[in-house]
């Protein structure tokens, strides 16, 4: 079994050849950021310790102990000296299942295969549990071509990998997709119960499927859901309510392609009706503390952002399907927008207004703590400064830094609410300027005045 990735190195090329090689350091006709990233690639994938001496490295289409100035001359020869650097390539094996000469000769058919035309540095590494090779790819082939690592190039260098594998009688990974494998952000959220854009376009997709005998009427019903469909080339593409770019059927995983959507339409025998909306009964909040006011009450942006916080919490707990797609867009930032209705209680901000003049007064401060520490870094540099002086220094300086991230982050808060208060007054259906919110008893209760 083996896991492949591949990437660019936009800058320090030599990062990830020292690894590897260790090599002298070479040509200074070159500049000096360049010659250090295509050391650092090199010397990392070419490193004594974690190749035993060396002996599990080969150079396709270079020598090994000039590939660096190689690689260079060979951009500088076509003129594409600017861009990508190199790519660093990665195959891992199972610890325990090949042996390194086994597993370095799978490494060089693997390159060979993929990148004939180009000069690639192949590195097995040792000094893990699980052996595993590197790939210094030059961006720029022998013949004057750029390689450009996408989606289709990483599908087709585990493919590759795959049936090398086979070939040598090792397992290989069955269980991953075939084209587009899940994002660690999207894996964390579906492991946390949270919904994720791409969750939501299946649960509508799912709907469709359900009420739809054709393929004409699940587009028809996407459509009214809001959604926007395009076919680009053999593709067909797909952008949900909020969203600013396209994504296409397959990339939405198994079940999900054109032909798998109309395979499982063609599968019904009659089109099933979508479930009704559960009336919820409707919700008090108690909040928590000593109110020695017989009366306080929120409103403005404060009542505002409380009132869209419980309707977001509200619909969150409806089937998914009927929810609205404005609110279905929402709830992805539910925990944003109840942080900055936060934010807003401990400023006490109700109008624009309010918000403008604290992100002046942020504005200001953020100012005078650049100065401050600017006199505090000069004063750090100068010769002969006590010890206690430093420390004390040091310990202003974490203050600051602590001070600056938090008044960043109330600044950030500023302009989101400001956008978000002129967005929402324009939308009568979520929010409007005539919710109030009494606290009473120690209960929020709704008031419409």
């Amino acid at each position: 079994m083996a896991t492949t990735s591949i990437w660019a190195v936009k800058s320090r090329v030599d990062h990830v050849l020292d690894y590897a090689t260790n090599e002298q350091k070479t040509d200074r006709r070159w500049s000096e950021p360049d010659l250090q990233a295509m050391r650092d690639v090199m010397d990392y994938a070419m490193n004594d310790a974690k190749t035993e001496k060396q002996f599990y490295i080969t150079a396709l289409q270079c020598s090994l102990r000039d590939a660096r100035t190689e690689m260079a001359l060979l951009k500088r020869r076509y003129g594409k000296e600017d861009g990508i650097l190199a790519f660093h390539g990665y195959q891992s094996f199972k610890p325990g299942e090949v042996m390194p000469d086994i597993a370095h000769e799978i490494g060089v058919k693997l390159a060979e295969e993929l990148w004939p035309d180009h000069q690639v540095i192949v590195a097995t590494h040792l000094d893990k549990a699980h052996i595993h090779n590197h790939f210094v790819l030059n961006s720029v082939s022998m013949i004057g071509r750029k390689f450009y690592a996408n989606k289709e190039s990483y599908r087709k260098m585990r493919a590759t990998s795959d049936r090398l594998c086979k070939q040598y009688g090792l397992s290989v990974i069955t269980d991953h997709k075939e084209y587009y494998p899940k994002h660690y952000a999207e894996w964390s959220a579906e492991q946390d119960g949270q919904s994720t854009w791409r969750s939501s376009i299946r649960v509508d997709m799912d709907a469709a499927i359900k009420a739809s005998m054709t393929f004409q009427q699940f587009i028809n019903a996407m459509k009214q859901r809001g959604y926007v469909l395009e076919r680009r080339g053999s593709f067909l593409r797909i952008k949900s309510p909020g969203m600013k770019r396209f994504v296409r059927f397959r990339s939405l995983g198994e079940g999900y392609s054109e032909t798998d959507i109309q395979r499982r339409i063609l599968q019904k025998q009659y089109p099933e009706m979508p479930t009704q909306k559960v009336s919820l009964p409707s919700a008090k909040y108690t909040v928590q503390g000593d109110f020695r006011l017989s009366t306080v009450t929120w409103k403005g942006l404060r009542a505002l952002y409380f009132f869209y916080v419980r309707k977001l919490r509200q619909a969150r707990q409806q089937p998914r399907e009927s929810i609205p797609d404005a609110l279905r867009v929402e709830l992805r930032h539910l925990d944003a927008i109840s942080e900055q209705s936060k934010f807003l209680n401990r400023y006490k901000l109700d109008t624009g207004e309010q918000v403008e003049s604290l992100k002046l007064n942020l504005e200001m401060q953020l100012f005078d703590l650049q100065k401050e520490r600017k006199m505090l870094c000069n004063e750090k540099r100068r010769q002969g400064i006590t010890d206690d002086r430093t420390n004390v220094i040091h310990a202003q300086l974490k203050q600051l830094k602590s001070t600056f991230r938090q008044v960043r982050r109330d600044l950030k808060f500023c302009d989101i609410v400001l956008e978000r208060s002129k967005l929402r007054s324009a939308d009568n259906t979520t929010l409007t300027e005539n919710n109030q919110y009494e606290l009473k008893d120690n209960t929020i209760k709704e008031q419409t005045i």
